[in-house]
């Protein structure tokens, strides 16, 4: 379990890293320029920066009931079984989470978003039942 903690917690670092990495990309050197300044003034967001930066705050809604979660099944011993298959559903499901959320295909936001939310339900049965 603690080992994907850390996983959830590398992917997170990753996305807070995701939007400027998009803007640096499609605006070169005027970003740079911006990021090494005293930014006062906001750049506009592009729209694929808008959605990692949108996707990173779904992280942050979604960190503060995994935390929590993981934390209580390595309490309980829970290192295999419901709630580490639930932890690794969340963590695939955040993965694909951020090029579902950036690429806007249809459903596929909501579905993936969905799936993860199942791999947390997983690990509250898991927690509860270890209670």
């Amino acid at each position: 379990m603690v080992g994907l903690i850390i996983a959830v917690l590398a992917l997170y670092t990753l996305q807070t890293y995701l939007p400027s990495m998009i803007m640096s990309r499609a605006l070169g050197p005027k970003a740079l320029h911006h990021a090494g300044g005293p930014r006062d003034e906001p750049l506009p967001l592009t729209t694929n920066a808008g959605r990692a930066q949108r996707a990173l705050g779904n992280m942050n809604e979604a960190l503060f009931v995994f935390i929590p979660l993981a934390l209580l099944a390595v309490h309980f011993g829970l290192d295999n079984g419901l709630a580490w298959w639930g932890a690794l559903v969340f963590l695939l499901a955040r993965i694909a989470y951020i090029p579902a959320y950036i690429t806007a295909i249809g459903l596929t936001r909501s579905i993936v978003w969905t799936i993860g939310h199942i791999g947390l339900g997983m690990m509250v049965v898991a927690v509860l039942s270890a209670g």
